[in-house]
Order: C-alpha cells, then structure tokens, then sequence
C-alpha cells in the first residue's frame, strides 16, 4: 500500500499534476443540470403540441378527409413531434446521468421520471393555451414546419378535392363573399352566403378558418362548411 502511495506521488510530482479547482466541477455540474432541465422543458412543450395537434386534428374523427388508413396514421398522429419529444427525454436522461448524483438511479427510473415529469407539464402547458401559441409561432416563421411538424395544411390544402384553409382577409356582407389568403398565401374569394358552422367558428378578419366546398374556378372557391383552424371560439357570427 505504502509503495503503491509512493508510486502515486511520484508520478504526480514528475508529470506535474495539479488538482482540478472545486469551482471547475461545480461548473461542469451546472451545466450538466441546466441541460437536463432544458430539454425536461424541451420534451414538455414537445408533448404539450403533440396534444393540442391530437385534439384539434378532424382526420382522427372524420376519415373522409383520408383516402386509406395509411393517410389517416400519417395525417392525425404528429409523428415528428413524438419523435422529437423523445429525443429530448433521452437528452435529458442522458444529462441526468451524468450529474453528481445521477449514478443514484438506474435508467428506468430516470426515463419515468422524464416522463411523468413532461407528461405533467405538458398538459399544464397545453392547458394554458401555450400549446396553441407556440403551434402558430413555429407554423408563421418556419419555412417547412407545415409540411413535417404540422400536417394539417396537408388534409386542408387540396381545392380540387374540397378542401381549403387559410386567413381570413377581408369580408364583404353585402355579397357574402369573403377574400381568403391561402396556406400558401394565394388568394381566393370565397362566396359563403349557403354555408354552413361546423362546431364553432370566429368569422373575422385575420382569422384562420377552414373550408369544405368546391372549387369554382382557379381563385373561386364556393364554401358549404366552415371550421375553426383551431376547434374553438365564438359562435359564427357576421362581421362588418
């Protein structure tokens, strides 16, 4: 024991170690914890969208929108946002781990405790409507989110087939017709004066608004029934 102590000494002494300063594993710590609970943060806010996706989604009730049950599995579950919830509960296991404490615990415990840990968040997030805010932020500002994150635009970009979604623009009551600004941002006039509310919808401007109907010609589109992008609001009502 005495040599091997010996042995030690020397060694430090002739490649001239020196001891890592308390402060540097205290750092190293911290960050190890701070993004363990960012991306705790990450996953709840992933799960949250996954669910405000989930509840507002009219292909999982309505398999019209859908040609075979395929569509339907690509179209109503957000895929992409369950994988990347995933990939941040990893993270933060991962994170967790490696903190001063986390060898503690063995990896199912740490992964339910990622979970439980999102899942309630999640839902408090979702809850608060924060889902729905960060969903039109992500869909206003990237490019592809439309097309891989949120595939809703997917069911409700296909005029020829009937269905149509967009922004409210502008509203004549006079004509009954109102001017729609696409998903791709290509306007329409859309005669409503037949049409119909499905479950509640706010008739305004700057509303997001979805549309059965069909396609009169290329930038007429005739509506028989319109939805909230959303699922929810005001009673349709006529705006001036």
């Amino acid at each position: 024991m005495e040599e091997v102590s010996k042995n030690t000494l020397q060694k430090i002494e002739k490649e001239n170690i020196k001891p890592i300063p308390k402060w540097q594993f205290l750092l190293k710590d911290s960050l190890v914890w701070g993004l363990f609970v960012l991306n705790l943060i990450l996953g709840s806010i992933g799960f949250a969208i996954s669910l405000y996706i989930l509840g507002n989604n009219d292909v999982i009730l309505d398999s019209s929108l859908v040609n075979n049950a395929w569509e339907w599995i690509i179209l109503s579950i957000p895929l992409a946002w369950i994988l990347l919830t995933a990939l941040f509960l990893f993270i933060a296991y991962y994170n967790f781990k490696h903190t001063s404490g986390g060898y503690r615990y063995t990896v199912v415990k740490i992964f339910l405790m990622n979970i439980v840990v999102s899942v309630i968040l999640g839902v408090v997030i979702n809850g608060i409507g924060l889902s729905q805010k960060l969903n039109t932020i992500f869909s206003d500002h990237i490019p592809f989110y439309n097309h891989t994150m949120d595939l809703r635009s997917e069911v409700w970009m296909r005029p020829e087939s009937g269905y149509l979604a967009g922004t409210v623009v502008n509203i004549d009551p006079n004509t009954m017709i109102l001017q729609l600004k696409d998903l791709n941002g290509k306007i329409w006039d859309i005669p409503f004066e037949n049409a119909t509310a499905k479950g509640k919808v706010v008739f305004r401007l700057d509303e997001k608004i979805k549309i059965v109907g069909k396609m009169v010609s290329d930038n007429v589109f005739e509506a028989i029934e319109i939805r909230p992008w959303a699922g929810n609001g005001r009673l349709m009502q006529e705006n001036s």
